[in-house]
């Protein structure tokens, strides 16, 4: 009788027991589970944006082990690695940089930008040869001279070129139209260099020497449409001789314009 009571008693307790423990045991795993979904990976400095963002959570935690997780670049795209991703290319301009130094996005290696800060100036050919990193087109103005003698590092155009060690009258050794600018369809006509009458920081404004011109020619150069044409004023009839070539000037209607050097 007292056994069945005991029984009767016990059996009650110990599924109350193992209840109990079940719910116990099932909390922490719902907690997991709520700790998991709602995680913010920020948090962790890494932010998880493309191809990061859709790369299984195993690929990088190992055994579920999230804490001390590496997150330098090359623990995963380095050749040997584990996961399987992209590495540097053996072509790859020769730095120990980390990768995050250039490559500024998850989703592309492309539109990388490199610091050229503790580059050597002059040196600009040990990586910019056509091999390691881009390198002077065919059509190229011929020299010698290193990249950053004329090119920015922020950019390879506008560049700057530096005449000073041009043999004056030479300047169609390169602004001949196909290794550099040459001169316009509509330019004035003329066998001079183009350093007679431009200056090496701009085309404009240029300044040209009358001082050959035959009196009484001016028309040659200086009619309606050309570029020599300056006159703003009204056409007068007049002779196609002009004045002496100091400036154009508000003139009687019967004078022809006076003449300055003209501007191309």
């Amino acid at each position: 009788m007292n056994t069945a009571r005991i029984a009767r008693f016990v059996r009650p307790l110990a599924v109350t027991v193992i209840a109990i423990a079940a719910l116990a045991q099932a909390v922490p795993c719902a907690a997991q589970q709520r700790s998991k979904s709602n995680f913010d990976h920020l948090r962790t400095k890494f932010p998880l944006t493309g191809a990061h963002a859709v790369t299984p959570c195993e690929s990088c935690h190992v055994g579920g082990q999230m804490a001390g997780t590496p997150t330098q670049c090359d623990y995963c795209h380095r050749a040997g690695s584990r996961i399987a991703v992209t590495v540097k290319p053996i072509r790859h301009v020769q730095t120990a940089e980390p990768c995050d130094v250039c490559h500024r996005s998850a989703a592309t290696w492309t539109g990388a930008r490199f610091s050229h800060v503790a580059v050597t100036p002059g040196t600009c050919f040990s990586c910019h040869n056509g091999s390691t990193a881009s390198s002077k087109p065919s059509g190229h103005v011929m020299t010698t001279a290193s990249c950053d003698s004329c090119h920015r590092t922020s950019a390879w155009v506008p560049a700057g070129f530096n005449h000073s060690t041009v043999t004056p009258g030479t300047c169609a050794s390169c602004h001949n139209g196909s290794t550099a600018t040459g001169k316009p369809a509509k330019h004035v006509a003329t066998t001079a260099s183009c350093d007679q009458c431009h200056r090496t920081s701009a085309w404009l404004p240029a300044g040209f020497n009358h001082a050959s011109v035959v009196p009484g020619s001016c028309a040659t150069c200086h009619y309606p449409g050309d570029r020599a044409w300056r006159s703003r004023r009204t056409t007068f009839p007049t002779s196609p001789s002009c004045s002496p070539a100091r400036a154009w000037a508000a003139t009687p209607a019967t004078a022809a314009p006076r003449l300055s050097r003209s501007r191309e």
